[in-house]
This record gives C-alpha cells, sequence and structure tokens, in this order.
C-alpha cells in the first residue's frame, strides 16, 4: 500500500503532480486493492466461494440504512451478484492492479497469479463491507468530522444488513511535515511550497486514541464495527516515498486494530457466518 501511494502520480490544474490528492479517491482503491489480495490469501472460504463464483467485489457501492433512511457510499463490499451470470462478464480483479496504481514485487505478482479471478459485479447481498478513510495533516481539526464519518459507516452497514462484516482501515500520517494540495493551488516549480507542519508525535497520538473510540461490536445487533485496522505512515507528498511507520504510536501485533490482526478477524468472521453460503 505504502509503495503504491508513493508511486502515484495525481496532477493538478496548476501543473503540479502529486503522490496524494485529497480530492482523489486513488489512496483509499489502493488500500481496498491491497486489503481484498490478502483476504483471499488468509481467508480459505472466501477463495472458495470465489473459484465457485458465488461472490464477487464492488467499489464505492452505495448503502441504505433501513431505519434511518440515511445512505453512505462504502469503497469495497465482498458480495453476491445481483444476478445469475455478472460474474462471467466483469472485469477481474487481477485486471485493477494498473488502474488502481497497485505496485507489486516479483513475488507479490505470483501469488496474485495463484488467487481466483474474483470479478466486479452488480451488487447483490454484501457479505463484508469496508470503508477506508486516511488522515494526512491537520489531523486534530479533522478528528470530529473522521469520528462521525467513520461512526455513520458500521450504523449504515449494519443498518442496511445486519448479517454484513462491518470493517474500516484508517491510515494516519505519522509525518511532522506535509505538502497539502488545498494549501498550494499554484504552481510550486514557480513559488516556495507551503508545508503543512503537525506537532507530532502527539497529533498521531490522538488520531489514533479519537480512531480507538469507534464502537466495536461483538456479537449480531450490537452498534459498532466487526473488524478494524489502524496503518501509520511516514509520508510527506513531496515525491519521496511513502514507508510505514512502525515505531509508537503505531498499533503492535498484539493490538486488535493492528493490520494484521483485522485481516485476520475478518476471514475467522467470514469463515463462521458464511459456511452454509
Amino acid at each position: 500500500m505504502a509503495r503504491s501511494i508513493g508511486a502515484t502520480e495525481i496532477p493538478d490544474k496548476f501543473g503540479n503532480v502529486w503522490q496524494y490528492h485529497s480530492q482523489s479517491d486513488r489512496h483509499s482503491k489502493i488500500a481496498c486493492w491491497a486489503i481484498m489480495f490478502d483476504l483471499l490469501q488468509h481467508c480459505p472460504l472466501l477463495r472458495q466461494h470465489a473459484i465457485e463464483g458465488k461472490v464477487g467485489f464492488g467499489i464505492n457501492h452505495e448503502m441504505r440504512d433501513f431505519q434511518t433512511n440515511r445512505k453512505k457510499v462504502l469503497d469495497l463490499v465482498v458480495c453476491t451478484p445481483r444476478k445469475a451470470g455478472d460474474a462471467k462478464t466483469s472485469k477481474r480483479f487481477d485486471q485493477l492492479v494498473d488502474e488502481c496504481g497497485v505496485l507489486l514485487s516479483a513475488e507479490e505478482m505470483e501469488i496474485l497469479n495463484s488467487l481466483p479471478a474474483v470479478p466486479v459485479v452488480p451488487v447483490g447481498n454484501v457479505n463484508v463491507a469496508l470503508e477506508a478513510k486516511a488522515t494526512m495533516t491537520a489531523h486534530i481539526k479533522a478528528l470530529p468530522r473522521l469520528h462521525d464519518e467513520l461512526d455513520s459507516s458500521h450504523q449504515t452497514i449494519h443498518g442496511d444488513t445486519d448479517a454484513a462484516i462491518a470493517a474500516a482501515l484508517v491510515t494516519i500520517n505519522a509525518s511532522g511535515e506535509f505538502l497539502s494540495t488545498s494549501n498550494n493551488k499554484y504552481s510550486i516549480a514557480e513559488r516556495p511550497a507551503r508545508w503543512n507542519v503537525e506537532p507530532q508525535p502527539k497529533a498521531a497520538e490522538r488520531t489514533l486514541a479519537k480512531v480507538r473510540e469507534i464502537r466495536r461490536r461483538s456479537k449480531p445487533g450490537d452498534q459498532g464495527f466487526d473488524a478494524m485496522g489502524v496503518v501509520l505512515v511516514d509520508f510527506r507528498n513531496d515525491g519521496s516515498p511513502c514507508t510505514i511507520w512502525t515505531k509508537a504510536p503505531a498499533p503492535g501485533i498484539g493490538d486488535s486494530d493492528h493490520y494484521a490482526n483485522m485481516i485476520g478477524r475478518i476471514a475467522t468472521l467470514y469463515a463462521s457466518k458464511f459456511a452454509a453460503f
């Protein structure tokens, strides 16, 4: 994920080229592709369902809370095809590598070639729904909105389909400096760029603490996410690499919101919920 985001090139109307742009969904598509890649490796039942053509996936799918009529677009859903035959005519998961801007190593490409070709399908019943959020700068200012958007996501997912696994991945930037596209609406080749300066690690710590306030659920009918992961990155958006931040306050392998534990929990829940599917 970090490698791919770091290599992204998003042009703006001022002649600048960015790795991250707040008005682009490229970063969330990369994150969703990576999560699907890992789920197919670590959830044998999902892989079997994909081989049998029982499931596909959708990107940017609108879900609706039946109780409140609230609508929300979810970044990734694993789902049944809406009708028979949809899975045979759709774009496949492996074909999205170039479209999403995913950079794979030779080893990762070999793994991809061993996985079933899951199709992008019109969404029928939702088995897994995931929200991918990123906060790259101005963390403290963005905290209320980040919390509210995440909280509304699990409510909408379970309001639409209580049996669905609601998951979230939050990417937090731990860098003390960041080039924001909103503060550089001119050619930075002609004028000095304006840097956002963050009080790190305080900003990342507060953001992580706020994310950890989001409700989780341990049984059907409860409010909250079924699985949540947090990834910290060191990212300046100035053309230098985006790397994974592993020092404090990044979640450790013993934390439930460590990325690997999020993947494991989704895989376990899928195996138990959809064994008879």
